[in-house]
């Protein structure tokens, strides 16, 4: 198990080894810093910004805005979609609102949400109706793959409910549910991102985006792209903690 490890450690390190090197081949292939900078002026940029004196701010407040959608979404999702599981009315009810949801492209959800919103909080409404369809899905797909004959077990012995619910149909979907969340919040960081570079908040990582950008300085543009995925990968370890500590429990 531990060598098995090791070499998916190794081969990682070995993925990582291969796109610096590609990318300062074509950094000097290029030779042209506002089209690619090199990974040294990159890294410089980096370290320029997390030492700057707004950069603990900028992060915490796109960082806000990414865990109030989430949780919005992730929980009216996990209602709404253990109602539409276990009600057909319901689920036909929300139908045609989620195949809009779903069909809207990305941009226009942003335009509307900038229209209706303020900057500050446009962000937040792109990010809950981007993840909440997946989410949505999720649950209902999940309640749907429970094993028929357990729940007919469940008749047979009269049991409640709320015992059927708890301890047949959340731990049959738990799963999935944990396998969306870590992937939705990835999302919905890059998506809340993206809303942010178009609506310009006060503070934000996406204003931050938008004035490198600006600027012409790309190596700045890619410094903060490596901030994002430095998060990204924290929500990521931070769901794997929290599932083993569950599962241990």
């Amino acid at each position: 198990m531990k060598i098995s490890i090791s070499q998916n450690r190794l081969y990682t390190v070995i993925s990582i080894v291969f796109i610096i090197v590609l990318w300062k081949f074509l950094s000097i292939w290029v030779d042209n810093s506002i089209m690619i900078p090199t990974p040294k002026s990159t890294v410089m940029e980096f370290i320029k910004i997390i030492r700057s004196q707004n950069f603990i701010i900028i992060v915490l407040s796109t960082l806000v805005r990414v865990m109030i959608g989430f949780l919005i979404s992730f929980i009216s999702a996990l209602i709404l979609g253990l109602l539409s599981g276990f009600f057909k009315p319901v689920y036909y009810l929300l139908k045609p609102l989620i195949v809009i949801q779903k069909s809207i492209p990305t941009m226009a959800i942003i335009l509307l949400a900038i229209i209706w919103l303020k900057s500050e909080k446009a962000p937040i409404l792109v990010g809950i109706l981007i993840i909440f369809p997946i989410i949505y899905a999720t649950v209902i797909q999940g309640i749907k793959s429970v094993d028929i004959k357990l729940i007919e077990m469940a008749k047979v012995y009269k049991l409640s409910k709320m015992t059927v619910m708890k301890d047949i149909y959340i731990p049959s979907i738990r799963s999935s549910i944990i396998s969306v969340a870590s992937a939705t919040i990835g999302l919905n960081l890059k998506v809340i991102i993206a809303a942010e570079v178009l609506s310009q908040p006060s503070v934000s990582i996406g204003t931050s985006f938008q004035i490198e950008k600006a600027n012409l300085n790309t190596a700045g543009v890619f410094a903060w792209a490596l901030v994002s995925i430095i998060i990204a990968g924290g929500f990521d370890l931070a769901i794997k903690v929290f599932v083993m500590k569950t599962m241990k429990n």
